[in-house]
């Protein structure tokens, strides 16, 4: 299922650095800017969460489980049925 498009409003310093890069061929339009600065920002946190999973291993804060009971925890934390 595709994304519905939605309009957002840029401030005017961040809405002329978009248009720069499209200037400058770096990407086919504005949206497409503002989607994989979007992307970024998403995979820094997700690299910032395995960092942070990495150093809590490292001090030896982690738990041994199995894969099924690890399954069941994450799923019931975001709500969803094990």
């Amino acid at each position: 299922m595709a994304n519905p498009a939605r309009t957002i409003e840029l401030p005017e310093d961040l809405q002329a650095f978009a248009e720069e890069r499209v200037r400058a061929g770096e990407y086919a339009s504005v949206a497409d800017v503002v989607r994989d600065a979007l992307e970024q920002k998403k995979l820094a946190a997700l690299r910032h969460a395995l960092d942070e999973g990495i150093a809590e291993l490292d001090a030896g804060l982690g738990v041994e489980t199995t894969p099924d009971q690890l399954m069941a925890e994450v799923s019931a934390e975001v709500g969803l049925e094990p």
